[in-house]
């Protein structure tokens, strides 16, 4: 184990030369000065070796004793590490400043991860995140945790739940969304149930109010189907008129209906024939600092595609805020061409369904059956949808006033 001892804190092997030499090993252990593989060679020199730590004491006590010191090598850790800072010293410089700025830049953030949200997009809660100090290249010590979250939710009505943590160069954010309140029914307010299409009622259910129509009845758009007046019927033989309740009417309508839906496109479009000329652009992000490179389009005309793939770096399978852009501008011609008619009445009749099922998702319906039909006419290809539907017609509509009980030959509830 001493030797290990010996051999991490370094030593230095000495050859003494003198008329009385063994004045310098009395000297020594007058002083507690530790030598050991001691070996004479003759009378008047002999080899040893001494810690590194003890070397300038022991040319004192040779100086003493008269006798020469000559060093014949260094062995051990320090030694190693003396011989480097003399002879590489910028290597070590280098070192010490890597240690430096690796403890300096830690404190810093390189990455904001956001977990937690599926509906609001990441990007909206990181520039709220950057508005209160929360990005990357910010000092992380100075971040108040608890008073950048609450800062940060109030400018989120979306987020029930925010939090920030900070571990090291990172900053975790973990969110939860806020449930969606359900829309309250205004029964202050008078109001009747109107059509929204024409159609032939298959079930009328009213909430409140009173039904105009029964089912099987054919109805046109705009039509009262549930009235929020209702007549107050006197009792037999009075001879009082009660007037009438008016209440925020309220209820479902499914109908058959149809539908009729168009649209037009043209037979010629123009499209685009690429020259072959190309011109690259690169670019480079770190934190905050953009570095763009070759910036001179050489695209002349001004009409060409710039397409952009950005890549962020990562380091031990973690992202760091370095990014790398690509920017590849292709120059094209317009040219007029006439369409695939097959191809362009399809995409016309993808318009159409789309449009359908919105208008179905809107009125909680499906569609029965739908047909297409094509025609040609002044150079344009029309697509005309006709769908028989199963839906909830019923929409309301408010009226000026308030809810109440209006007695005959006044105008005013009460």
């Amino acid at each position: 184990m001493k030797w290990l001892i010996n051999l991490i804190r370094g030593y230095a092997e000495l050859h003494v030369t003198g008329a009385f030499p063994e004045r310098l090993l009395n000297l020594c252990a007058q002083n507690r000065l530790q030598f050991w593989k001691l070996c004479w060679l003759d009378e008047t020199s002999f080899t040893f070796r001494v810690a590194l730590r003890d070397r300038k004491r022991l040319d004192e006590l040779a100086r003493r004793s008269m006798c020469e010191v000559r060093e014949t090598g260094r062995r051990g850790a320090a030694a190693v590490a003396e011989r480097i800072v003399e002879r590489r010293w910028g290597f070590v410089a280098g070192l010490a400043f890597c240690f430096l700025a690796v403890s300096f830049l830690s404190k810093f953030l390189l990455v904001v991860e956001v977990t937690g949200n599926e509906t609001v997009p990441t990007a909206v809660i990181l520039s709220q995140l950057h508005r209160v100090g929360v990005r990357p290249g910010a000092y992380g010590p100075a971040i108040r945790e608890m008073e950048a979250a609450n800062d940060a939710l109030r400018g989120l009505p979306e987020l029930s739940y925010l939090a920030v943590n900070i571990y090291g160069t990172r900053a975790e954010v973990v969110v939860h969304e806020a449930e969606k309140k359900p829309k309250l029914l205004d029964e202050n307010t008078p109001a009747d149930v109107v059509a929204r299409t024409d159609g032939i009622i298959e079930d009328i259910q009213a909430e409140a109010g009173r039904p105009l129509f029964q089912d099987g009845d054919v109805v046109a758009k705009g039509e009262v189907l549930i009235t929020g007046d209702l007549d107050l019927k006197e009792p037999e033989y009075g001879t009082v008129d009660l007037g009438r309740l008016i209440v925020h009417a309220a209820g479902a309508v499914t109908a058959r209906t149809w539908r009729v839906l168009e649209e037009t496109a043209p037979l010629t479009a123009w499209g685009k024939v690429y020259t072959g000329e190309e011109h690259t652009e690169y670019g480079i992000k770190i934190l905050w600092f953009d570095l763009d490179f070759l910036q001179n389009s050489s695209i002349s005309g001004g009409r060409y595609d710039k397409i952009t793939e950005t890549k962020q770096l990562s380091l031990f399978g973690r992202a760091i805020p370095v990014w790398l852009t690509t920017t590849v501008l292709r120059a094209y011609e317009l040219e007029e061409r006439p369409v695939d008619r097959e191809e362009a009445a399809l995409r016309l009749e993808q318009v159409l369904s789309a449009r359908l099922e919105e208008l179905m998702e809107a009125g909680r319906g499906e569609a029965l059956r739908a047909d297409f039909v094509t025609k040609e006419e002044d150079g344009r290809l029309t697509v005309t949808l006709l769908a028989e539907c199963r839906e909830e017609i019923g929409r309301t509509v408010k009226r000026e006033g308030e809810v109440g009980r209006v007695y005959a030959g006044s105008g005013e509830p009460w």
